[in-house]
């Protein structure tokens, strides 16, 4: 290699690296010259929710079923649900990093698929609404994720974000129990501080993941109690009902 050639080389990896820091795959690092947020393989890994869904949870389904075992005659403080990608690798590693591990990067690929999910249906919010944390959760943690995609997909869609909720009970960890159980769990855990704002609107909740909906239930219901017109959920992922129908 010419002395010319080697430094128009490093000229142009460090010109890339500054100018352009979105270079490498989001899920294995493998540099990208295509613009994607994925190379090639992660890209056709990707577990898009975009086959047989219910039509309330909008979770992934096996069969072209209306309604999923969960939703079938169960209505809910939720009018509609809808996520981007089927809770599962490398998107759930990903919702992971981003959720437990700092890694507040992400959020703004997540948010461009919060957007597309949003504009797809048509929900016409008045505000987003984000899901709270106590104070001691948020020390804990240090960010709110659901805030952060709230108030980032609010820059990109133009529609504001209402912070009328708040979590005044602190509550056991979803993830370790069942629907029941957290719904129970989730018991009045959330108030809504400004109910005039709320009354009469359509309000779209946003949060990372849809496990069984049972936190965006206790949202809605809050929020139908204190006079919104329509609550719509939209998430990152969905993971599909435990029948898988």
């Amino acid at each position: 290699m010419s002395i010319k050639s080697f430094f128009e080389r490093i000229s142009a990896i460090f010109s890339k690296s500054l100018f352009n820091p979105d270079w490498k795959c989001l899920n294995c690092n493998d540099e990208v010259f295509d613009g994607q947020k994925f190379c090639k393989e992660c890209l056709e890994k990707l577990p898009l929710n975009n086959k047989y869904i219910c039509e309330h949870c909008g979770r992934q389904v096996i069969a072209a079923e209306k309604y999923c075992t969960t939703c079938k005659g169960n209505l809910t403080a939720l009018d509609k649900c809808r996520s981007y990608f089927v809770y599962d690798k490398p998107i759930s590693t990903l919702i992971q990093r981003f959720k437990y591990g700092n890694h507040r990067y992400l959020a703004d690929y997540f948010t461009d698929c919060l957007k597309f999910v949003y504009s797809k249906n048509y929900f016409n919010a008045d505000f987003f609404v984000y899901i709270p944390m106590t104070d001691k959760a948020f020390r804990k943690r240090g960010y709110n994720q659901s805030k952060i995609l709230a108030e980032m997909l609010s820059k990109k869609t133009e529609v504001p974000v209402n912070h009328c909720l708040v979590k005044v009970k602190e509550t056991k960890r979803q993830a370790t129990l069942n629907r029941s159980e957290r719904l129970k769990n989730l018991n009045e855990a959330f108030k809504v501080t400004d109910k005039k704002s709320v009354k009469d609107k359509t309000v779209v909740i946003i949060d990372d993941v849809t496990t069984t909906g049972a936190t965006a239930q206790a949202v809605a219901v809050r929020l139908k109690k204190a006079g919104a017109k329509f609550v719509y959920l939209v998430t990152v992922a969905s993971t599909p009902p435990i029948e898988k129908y």
